[in-house]
């Protein structure tokens, strides 16, 4: 995907999520039910959390009773969304643009990423492959990545959502295969762009990072399988990845 695109696809989200940080977070309060499917897979020790777009904070809130002195780090690129954050997950927060090579870069190193219904956000995949290598390099060794990604394509309901790129004045000729616009009607109409992740992009961008799949799931929605999350660890068997 060109830069254009790109950046078009990017001002279209800040300014959703800017114009509806509020009810997009008071409708994120709740855990998702696939969050308690991951507890078996937490890396142990774990001591040192990142959450990649981390949004309002609520993994690292509903991690934090099963992870006694959890260091945790949110990063996102929605000042309202971090600012909802902070005052509810004690933690460390940064603004950065999830879309750029490096936007993980001095952050540290951690036993677990997380990477929850934000990769779908961020446009193009090599954009997309970039930011799971980013993660992949801050791991630490025995370290785990989560990441969950929504399938609203494969539910009749959430097709209601899809908009026409002609209302944001997009040729979709410059697009990639699974980009969608959908609308959103909660105390206000808004648009939004997001793509499916689905499975075989998961384990492509998976097989391109030197990761190795653990496990795989649906859960979540009132279909009970909305979202897919992966569980990865680093392939040690990969002699090209060693030095990351």
């Amino acid at each position: 995907m060109n830069r254009f695109a790109v950046e078009r696809l990017l001002a279209l989200n800040h300014r959703f999520y800017t114009d509806f940080a509020t009810s997009f977070a008071h409708s994120r309060e709740e855990p998702q039910p696939g969050f308690s499917l991951l507890l078996e897979y937490l890396p142990q020790p774990l001591k040192a959390l990142l959450d990649v777009g981390c949004g309002n904070g609520r993994f690292g809130r509903f991690l934090a009773p099963h992870a006694a002195q959890l260091s945790y780090v949110g990063v996102d690129f929605s000042e309202g969304l971090l600012d909802a954050a902070a005052q509810n997950m004690p933690g460390h927060y940064l603004q950065r643009d999830l879309s750029l090579p490096g936007a993980l870069a001095g952050l540290g190193t951690f036993d677990l990423c997380v990477c929850l219904a934000a990769m779908q956000h961020i446009p193009g995949r090599a954009n997309r492959l970039a930011l799971l290598q980013d993660m992949a390099a801050a791991l630490r060794p025995g370290g785990r990545i989560f990441l969950a990604n929504w399938q609203f394509m494969d539910s009749a309901r959430q097709r209601r959502k899809l908009a026409d790129w002609s209302e944001i004045d997009l040729d979709p000729a410059l697009l990639e295969q699974g980009d969608h616009l959908l609308t959103w009607q909660r105390e206000g109409r808004g648009l939004r762009y997001v793509h499916q992740v689905d499975a075989a992009e998961t384990d492509w961008l998976a097989l391109q990072s030197g990761l190795r799949l653990i496990a795989q799931f649906r859960s979540d929605g009132r279909e009970g399988d909305l979202s897919l999350y992966t569980i990865l660890a680093l392939d040690l068997t990969r002699t090209d990845i060693m030095s990351m």
